[in-house]
């Protein structure tokens, strides 16, 4: 099968067209291919995975449950250190800055995220526990929109058979709280930052 590069399957279709409109058709074709794209790997994430995410009626709480097949001492070097994290922690559209990454009990983490426009958000909290290798809890916030003492994150891990079994709970002060939090479509980004890992764990393997 031939590929055609986009310039000059519009130059054969719409040669003929004024210079200005070939611009906008062009620019209405390189959308829809890019939302084209977007869906497929929108498709691609939620088969590659065995992401579970529940919110108890009743109970303040997010549970996140994923599996990746890989030690537990490789998932937990992965999910703690800076240069590891850095890879995958965000969108993958977004460009991540690692301001601060403090890993210890009182310690503090600080990421900014940018997007492609130049919008950015900074996401942050502090380290409250830490039990090698086996959980860590943390706080979560992101600057000037979600104080960081209001959500409380724990990431437990247990092997089994060399998998890893990966279990988050969120906890928020309020119920509200915790809806706001899943209708804003958190589920998506976790899925993007939980398959990111699970692909450098994969590399981190082959090394």
């Amino acid at each position: 099968m031939a590929i055609i590069p986009l310039e000059r399957f519009l130059t054969r279709r719409f040669g003929g067209v004024r210079a200005g409109w070939r611009a906008l058709i062009a620019r209405n074709w390189r959308q829809r291919l890019d939302r084209l794209a977007g869906y497929i790997t929108h498709l691609k994430e939620e088969t590659m995975d065995d992401l579970k995410v529940t919110a108890p009626a009743g109970e303040p709480i997010i549970i996140m449950t994923r599996s990746f097949k890989a030690p537990r001492s490789l998932v937990w070097k992965a999910m703690t250190e800076r240069e590891h994290v850095a890879r995958w922690w965000g969108l993958r559209t977004s460009k991540l800055e690692m301001l601060e990454h403090d890993f210890r009990v009182g310690g503090v983490w600080k990421y900014r995220s940018t997007e492609a426009d130049g919008s950015s958000m900074v996401f942050y909290g502090k380290y409250r526990e830490i039990a090698p290798i086996d959980r860590y809890t943390n706080t979560f916030g992101i600057v000037d929109m979600y104080p960081d003492d209001g959500l409380s994150e724990t990431h437990a891990l247990e092997e089994k058979d060399g998998v890893t079994h990966y279990t988050s709970t969120s906890r928020f002060e309020t119920i509200d709280a915790r809806d706001g939090m899943v209708a804003s479509g958190m589920e998506g980004g976790a899925r993007q930052s939980l398959n990111q890992l699970d692909e450098l764990l994969a590399e981190l393997q082959q090394s």
